[in-house]
C-alpha cells in the first residue's frame, strides 16, 4: 500500500457510527425494500420529492447527533495528516447532517462532498474530482468505505478500493481491494 497518497473516506460506518435504520427510512418513504431510497427519490413527483427528503433529512441528523468514532479511525486519519497524505469524505448524506457529525466528532478532514455537491455514489464523479483536485492519479488514491456503493464507486474511477469495519466479510467483498476488519489492520498495512 505504499503506493497510495490520497485518501478518500465514506463517512458513516467508515469514520464514524451510522444508527440509520434504511428500512424504516425506505417504509416511512414508501421506498420498495430493493429499491436504493436515492434512486426512489428521483423517480417521485416534485412534492413527494421533497416530503420524502425531509423525512431522509431527519433520520440524518438524528443520526449526526449520535454519531461517535469509529475504534481506530481517529487514529489512522492523525497518522495521514503527520504523513502529509490529503484526505476527502464522499458521503451519500446531505450537507447539514454532514457537517454536525464532521463537527461533532471533530474530524480534521476539509474536503468533503456530499449528495447536493456531485452525482452520489457509486457514480465516480466526485472520486475523479477529488483526484485532480488533489493533482493526483487514481491509481494512487484509496476508497476507503464499508458498502458496496463505496467499492463500485472506487472501481469506477479506477481507484484502489478498501473495505473496513465489518464483523463478516459482505457478499460484495470481492470488489475490494483491501479488506480490512477494522482500522488498526488498515493502520498497519498502510504505516508499519
Amino acid at each position: 500500500m505504499k503506493h497510495i497518497r490520497g485518501i478518500i473516506f465514506d463517512l458513516d460506518g467508515t469514520l464514524v457510527t451510522s444508527s440509520l435504520d434504511f428500512l424504516a427510512i425506505k417504509h416511512e418513504i414508501g421506498c420498495p425494500d430493493h429499491e436504493d431510497v436515492l434512486c426512489f427519490l428521483k423517480s417521485l413527483p416534485e412534492q413527494k420529492q421533497h416530503e420524502a427528503m425531509s423525512i431522509i433529512h431527519r433520520h440524518e441528523l438524528r443520526d449526526a447527533e449520535r454519531s461517535e468514532w469509529m475504534p481506530g479511525a481517529r487514529a489512522f486519519v492523525d497518522q495521514c495528516l503527520a504523513e502529509n497524505i490529503p484526505m476527502a469524505i464522499v458521503t451519500r448524506n446531505s450537507h447539514h447532517p454532514t457537517r454536525v457529525k464532521i463537527k461533532r466528532n471533530s474530524i480534521p478532514i476539509h474536503r468533503v462532498i456530499t449528495r447536493e455537491n456531485s452525482k452520489p455514489k457509486p457514480d465516480p464523479s466526485a472520486l475523479l474530482q477529488i483526484a485532480n483536485d488533489f493533482g493526483l492519479s487514481t491509481y494512487s488514491m484509496l476508497m476507503v468505505g464499508d458498502y458496496k456503493y463505496d467499492l463500485e464507486a472506487g472501481r469506477n474511477a479506477k481507484m484502489h478500493s478498501c473495505l473496513i469495519n465489518y464483523p463478516s466479510l459482505p457478499d460484495y467483498h470481492h470488489l475490494a481491494d483491501y479488506t480490512f476488519e477494522h482500522f488498526d489492520l488498515l493502520h498497519q498495512a498502510m504505516f508499519k
